[in-house]
């Protein structure tokens, strides 16, 4: 075997060429050198001629038969390089570098001790290993062992098939993950983590962002549970019954501004979106909840139905068939107390109390004595009324004329019983009104009648007064009557008397005169 000290670039042919050590390359050293980088990346466009060998010095290349006949095309460059020895027809692989390594059909090995195993892949670095079928690693000690899988960076990983690592310590291990970033990891299925230390663990997640890391299956996280981030000028999503899209902070805003103008009772929005709780006033009680309010609410309803069952059982109520309003309680006659005293007028239609009855009937009773006061002065003028009779039988007649008059002012005073039950503010009293027209009150126990009774006094009370009432002003009528005539027909005795004492007087002087004159 000859010895070889150059590999040579032909830029004639295009290939790399092997040479003695006299021979020179075209152009600047500087240039040999890039020229040489550019064609090792560019592997597809090298054309080395079969079965090379380079050996410099003590370093020797070598090509595997793993079985059947051994093939041309393959590259081993650098000490111990190898690369598997392939018929054309099944692919050649190429191996450079010091202990590099091209076992799979078309495989590219680059760099010391890179390796690729799988077929078609490319090791591209120090101690890069391409596993997986198709797979590229480029990096120092990156590893591409996932199918059709990409590993790019120092120590870039990407064991899931279809995966791809891009950057120092990258991780890629789920199916058709991606993993970019210093330690960024994928290692759920078809995840994707963006950024330093990005993690997606869970099976369709992503995380993006420095840290952030997506445990939940289907989940995207833009942070961690220490640290968060904002999402920041997204557009106003959809929001509808079957709507996936994300909503905005001023969405959320104008829905809790919603529910607050719903809820009402003093319910605001905070600026961070929450719903600061309504007021709400039920009876004496104030509540924060709609739940709270609303039972509160049913208590009061339901406390307020008894009470009015029970007014309905003690309050006067209207009676139908009398058109009045009945004091009936439990089926029995029961008084009105309490009563302040009505007003005492020809138009009033107020109740009266049994105090304003009581002075009524002390005012009769009065009446009654200085009508035996009365009578004994006319029973001492009995025998001067006497030559009076026939005077005083037409002031009878006069007198009947005026107790039609009486009667009729009687039932105006009775028209003074009627009396309203409901309070009428206006008159600070309550008012018997019902539908528009005045009406009575019926089944009213007979009052007290006392000075100080506040009592209400029924028809038959009244009725008893006013017959008393009545003959005390038919007595009284008459015995004015008959004392004024009496005075009169005194008055004109007297000065029948006077004149007659005065013609006895004159008769008795004329009488001695005659027996004077007769003497």
């Amino acid at each position: 075997m000859n010895r070889i000290f150059k590999v040579l670039w032909n830029a004639a042919t295009g290939t790399f060429i092997v040479t003695s050590e006299t021979a020179k390359s075209r152009g600047k050293k500087s240039g040999r050198r890039k020229l040489a980088v550019s064609a090792l990346i560019s592997l597809s466009g090298i054309m080395i001629s079969a079965d090379a060998l380079a050996n410099a010095g003590n370093d020797t290349g070598s090509g595997v038969t793993v079985s059947g006949t051994t093939g041309t095309g393959w590259i081993a460059i650098g000490t111990d390089a190898t690369a598997n020895t392939y018929t054309n027809v099944d692919g050649a692989s190429a191996a450079m570098g010091y202990h590099a390594s091209a076992m799979g059909k078309w495989s590219t090995a680059i760099g010391s001790y890179s390796q690729s195993t799988g077929d078609s892949s490319l090791a591209l670095g120090v101690k890069s290993t391409s596993a997986g079928d198709r797979a590229i690693a480029m990096g120092a000690s990156s590893s591409a062992s996932g199918s059709y899988s990409m590993a790019m960076g120092v120590y870039a990983d990407s064991s899931g098939a279809k995966s791809v690592a891009l950057g120092y310590k990258s991780v890629a291990s789920g199916a058709t993950s991606s993993a970019l970033g210093y330690q960024a990891t994928a290692s759920g299925d078809d995840s994707a983590a963006f950024g330093n230390g990005a993690q997606a663990i869970g099976t369709n997640s992503v995380a993006l962002g420095a840290g952030s890391t997506a445990l939940e299956d289907n989940s995207v996280a833009v942070g961690n549970s220490t640290t968060q981030r904002q999402i920041t000028y997204v557009a106003k999503g959809d929001i509808n019954a079957n709507s996936t899209d994300a909503v905005t902070g001023a969405q959320i805003y104008s829905l809790s501004q919603s529910v607050a103008d719903r809820l009402g009772g003093g319910a605001s929005v905070n600026s961070d979106g929450t719903v600061n709780a309504p007021l709400y006033k039920v009876g004496t009680g104030i509540y924060n909840n709609v739940g709270s309010a609303l039972s509160a609410l049913n208590t009061s309803i339901t406390n307020t139905e008894a009470s009015v069952a029970g007014l309905a059982e003690d309050a006067l109520l209207w009676d139908g068939n009398t058109s009045a309003f009945s004091a009936n309680h439990s089926g029995s006659d029961s008084k009105i107390t309490n009563l302040a005293a009505g007003t005492l007028a020809a138009d009033s239609t107020d109740a009266v109390n049994g105090s304003q009855l009581f002075d009524t009937n002390e005012k009769v009773d009065q009446n009654t004595a200085d009508i035996t006061t009365n009578t004994d002065s006319i029973n001492q003028n009995t025998t001067d009324i006497a030559a009076n009779t026939a005077s005083i039988n037409q002031n009878t007649t006069d007198i009947a004329t005026n107790t039609t008059n009486i009667n009729s002012l009687s039932n105006s005073v009775t028209t003074l019983t009627d009396d309203a039950l409901l309070w009428d503010g206006s008159a600070s009293a309550f008012s018997a009104n019902h539908s528009g027209s005045d009406s009575k009150i019926t089944n009213l126990a007979a009052g007290t009648l006392a000075a100080d009774s506040t009592d209400a006094v029924n028809g038959s009370q009244l009725f008893a007064t006013n017959e008393n009432v009545s003959q005390n002003t038919t007595d009284i009528a008459a015995n004015t009557d008959s004392i004024n005539q009496n005075t009169t027909d005194i008055a004109a005795n007297t000065t029948s008397i006077n004149q007659n004492t005065t013609d006895i007087t004159t008769n008795t002087a004329s009488i001695n005169q005659n027996t004077t004159d007769i003497a």
